[in-house]
């Protein structure tokens, strides 16, 4: 249930190095043999602990760190969301930039975050 409202632990892992959002996420995520297993960060035992928990974040944290617009070489966009894809849009331009299609949208959402925070627009 968690891997469908949370980022994937690619995303969730540079979302880390970026140093996304101060505050600590409800949810982590663990490898176990290989594969991601999604918990509430209340469930960790000590022993789950030492695993290196990733934090995972869920679409309403990353819109709060979203901007609702942004400014790109003169240039007004302003943050859209469709069903599987989230996007900015400039209307008086009719274009798109950093549209991010995925069946999870949390995930599309914190990679068009990563995009901001890589090409320093945030």
């Amino acid at each position: 249930m968690l891997e469908k409202i949370c980022t994937d632990l690619e995303t969730s892992k540079r979302l880390k190095e970026l140093g996304f959002n101060d505050s600590e996420s409800e949810f982590v995520i663990l490898c176990w043999d290989g594969e991601p297993i999604y918990y509430y960060r209340l469930q960790l035992t000590a022993v789950s602990e030492k695993r290196d928990p990733t934090p995972t974040y869920t679409l309403e944290q990353i819109l709060s760190e979203l901007p609702q617009i942004v400014e790109i070489h003169n240039n007004i966009y302003h943050l859209m969301i469709s069903k599987n894809s989230i996007y900015y849009f400039s209307h008086s331009k009719l274009e798109v930039f950093a549209n991010y299609q995925e069946n999870n949208l949390s995930t599309a959402a914190a990679k068009l975050w990563i995009k901001l925070k890589e090409d320093k627009i945030i």
